[in-house]
């Protein structure tokens, strides 16, 4: 009666034993495989952010070259208003040495 009930301890212990190497596999296992999903999501975030910092390179060239473009707009129309002002001007003094008068809004 003995033998029997120490080869059912030792039968438990070694099931205990199997049982707790299994649990501690599959946890290894599944921390791997989440380590690996984890680096492969950083070196997709890592590429993305590398995108990002080349786009923001194209968007500031762009505003460079813009707002360049924009200041030779504003020289070109503020030249613009002044040639108008003085055919404004010209037209007015035309107008009146041809017997217009100045007050006449024509």
């Amino acid at each position: 009666m003995e033998f029997i009930t120490s080869v059912f301890k030792l039968e438990n212990i070694i099931y205990i034993i199997v049982t707790v190497i299994v649990v501690i596999m599959t946890t290894i296992r599944q921390f791997s495989i989440q380590d690996k999903k984890n680096q492969d999501n950083n070196d997709q975030i890592l590429d993305n952010l590398f995108k990002i910092e080349n786009q923001n390179g194209k968007i500031l060239y762009l505003l460079e070259l813009h707002s360049h473009d924009i200041k030779m707009i504003k020289k070109d129309i503020s030249m613009l208003e002044n040639r108008i002002s003085r055919i404004e001007r010209s037209h007015a003094d035309l107008y009146e040495k041809l017997g217009g008068k100045k007050d006449d809004n024509s």
